[in-house]
């Protein structure tokens, strides 16, 4: 009899064990999540195709603009939209929507990456229907921001673009 059958019949069973109890103690910093098909965007009121800013009220006097933001269950690694857009130099108030069962949340760096010090970050959360807001002042110089998921990191990212 060959000895690759015998091996075989003895390693299986071993792998389909550690596989088992490596997946089963991944503790809470493990997470999964099938990636799917992108759902078409909704034409719900929701944020403008952009992310665009929707300027409201503040009792301070300086400028707000409110940025709706959301992660569905359809793509729970994604934020929607990916690319946000606000005047520079401007309080904003960005309402996060987490709409898909895992944990997320979204925190702003004052750079082009997580390195640079946090603008501001929500709490985080498990959805579905589970919103937070963060308040924070856009940087003074226009360019391109770095945001992500404080939970899934380089997975999840996104672009505040700040105007002029």
């Amino acid at each position: 009899m060959h000895p690759l059958p015998k091996l075989i019949r003895f390693a299986l069973p071993l792998v389909v064990t550690f596989v088992l109890v490596a997946c089963s103690s991944a503790g809470p910093g493990w997470t999964y999540a099938p990636l799917g098909p992108t759902a078409p965007p909704s034409p719900s009121g929701g944020p403008t195709p952009s992310g665009g800013p929707t300027p409201g009220p503040n009792g301070s006097g300086a400028p707000t603009v409110t940025i709706e933001v959301k992660t569905v269950q359809a793509d729970p690694l994604a934020f929607d939209p990916k690319t946000l857009e606000a005047p520079a130099a401007t309080v904003v108030q960005v309402n996060y929507l987490n709409d898909s069962s895992l944990e997320h949340n979204i925190n702003f760096f004052d750079g082009t990456d997580q390195t640079a010090p946090s603008l501001g970050a929500t709490a985080r959360v498990i959805g579905p229907g589970a919103p937070e807001s963060v308040t924070f002042t856009t940087p003074a110089e226009p360019g391109d921001y770095f945001f992500w998921c404080d939970v899934h990191g380089s997975a999840m990212t996104g672009t505040l673009h700040v105007t002029p």
